[in-house]
């Protein structure tokens, strides 16, 4: 009665799409003056790495469960590095009054 569909990925289209990904959170890291709109594009391509990840992990490993456990780690290491590039946003906008990266000069010796 009910049949199971099954779909089979090949290897090529999680890597064309970690690779269209990673071209456009660069491009946004580049082109944005925002640091908030630097910070989803730097997102962008970690989340591209993060499907990487899973791709290689399922085609050389048959075991779900090892890509899985880097899926979920690279997770939480995003999560942290948007919770920590956050705060420094706030901080720099509380000094500066300003999230535009072209007019933050404190750094500059």
């Amino acid at each position: 009665m009910h049949q199971i569909l099954t779909y089979s990925v090949n290897f090529t289209a999680p890597i064309l799409l970690a690779a269209a990904l990673f071209c456009v959170g660069l491009y946004g890291a580049l082109v944005r003056k925002s640091a908030v709109g630097i910070l989803m594009s730097l997102e962008l391509m970690s989340m591209a790495v993060t499907i990487n990840l899973i791709a290689f992990g399922r085609f050389a490993s048959p075991h779900p469960l090892n890509s899985w456990f880097f899926t979920v780690f690279l997770m939480v290491i995003s999560a942290a590095e948007i919770g920590i590039g956050l705060a420094l946003v706030v901080a720099l906008y509380r000094q500066s009054h300003t999230s535009e990266v072209d007019e933050l000069d404190q750094l500059k010796g």
